[in-house]
């Protein structure tokens, strides 16, 4: 059977199981599977089909729950340092009462500051993988991975906060490349071009092949800038290869499972802090990633709740380290 075509997938949901070394190139040769695209086109045209109006108008209010949630959590720092002085121009109501009653001390004049650190966040840089192969793209999960980077992104933006987004697969299903594309780049402001790019840049175009991440992660990291002190990487995938395997358990064992989390590893050791989002039923994200999130059939609505909450808890546990 055809690891994502067969019936048995019931429209695979991120999880299909392959028999018989399906994988995800399901037939044998490249000629037969281009025959079989020309055939099946009009199904299977890998993109939501969705405007970015629709989009807006659908998501707009889990869009401003996700992101004033988000926001609350990066507000600036506040110092709040409290000091009662014998003489100035503010004077305390309270204590000036109990000093009257014989209850306190002559420092009666408030002479409290506030310090705001609108600074704090300086210095953070986040970017956002998303695997595109065709193996995982469900239009539930791929939703749910638009609203969550659409949301992110807002209000990484308005706390002008660098971020990128970028997709990965083989586009051409040759295994000869892999098409790595950014449709959001660090260094460029998130305005309405930049945004009506990124949202059909992760809506269209999920027909290619999956590849394994394991090749991309060094890439990634070099996009960061030399003035970043604290580097997320997010990376959105089922974690299972450029061929998935039929058993959870072949999976783990797999070469390329190995190599990725020999690669997360050394890029954890650089400094990168790498936050695995798997989709689908294997937790693979769990044993690779040490900061690892899983969203499967139960609970891939939260998903955009669920990210942006690690994200700020990586921001603040990471950053705040860093600048101390």
């Amino acid at each position: 059977p055809d690891a994502w075509y067969g019936s048995d997938t019931q429209g695979n949901k991120g999880q299909g199981e392959p028999g018989a070394g399906g994988g995800a190139w399901g037939y044998r040769t490249e000629e037969l599977y281009r025959e079989f695209l020309k055939k099946r086109r009009a199904l299977w045209e890998y993109n939501m089909g969705v405007t970015l109006e629709d989009f807006k108008d659908t998501f707009e209010a889990e869009i401003q729950r996700v992101t004033i949630d988000f926001d609350r959590l990066l507000d600036p720092q506040v110092d709040i340092t409290r000091r009662y002085m014998p003489q100035g121009s503010r004077i305390d109501a309270r204590r000036y009462l109990a000093y009257l009653n014989g209850k306190g001390d002559g420092r009666v004049f408030d002479r409290t500051t506030v310090n705001v650190d609108e600074d704090r966040l300086k210095g953070v840089e986040i970017i956002f993988a998303v695997n595109k192969g065709r193996r995982i793209f469900n239009f539930e999960y791929s939703i749910a991975t638009l609203v969550a980077i659409m949301s992110c992104s807002i209000i990484l933006q308005g706390h002008e906060l660098p971020f990128g987004v970028c997709g990965y697969s083989d586009l051409t299903n040759m295994k000869t490349a892999i098409d790595l594309s950014w449709f959001k780049k660090l260094e460029e402001d998130f305005d309405n071009a930049r945004e009506e790019e990124l949202f059909y840049g992760l809506a269209r175009d999920w027909h290619g092949d999956t590849v394994p991440e394991f090749q991309l992660l060094d890439d990634m990291a070099e996009s960061f800038s030399p003035d970043a002190r604290t580097r997320i990487l997010v990376i959105v995938s089922d974690f299972r290869g450029s061929r998935a395997k039929v058993t959870f358990e072949k999976d783990l064992n797999n070469e390329e499972t190995y190599r990725l989390k020999e690669t997360v590893e050394r890029l954890s050791n650089r400094g990168v802090i790498l936050l695995g989002v798997g989709v689908g039923a294997r937790a693979i994200s769990d044993y690779v990633f040490t900061e690892s999130l899983q969203v499967g059939g139960e609970n891939f609505a939260n998903l955009p709740a669920l990210m942006a909450g690690r994200v700020t808890e990586l921001i603040h546990k990471h950053h705040n380290a860093a600048v101390l």
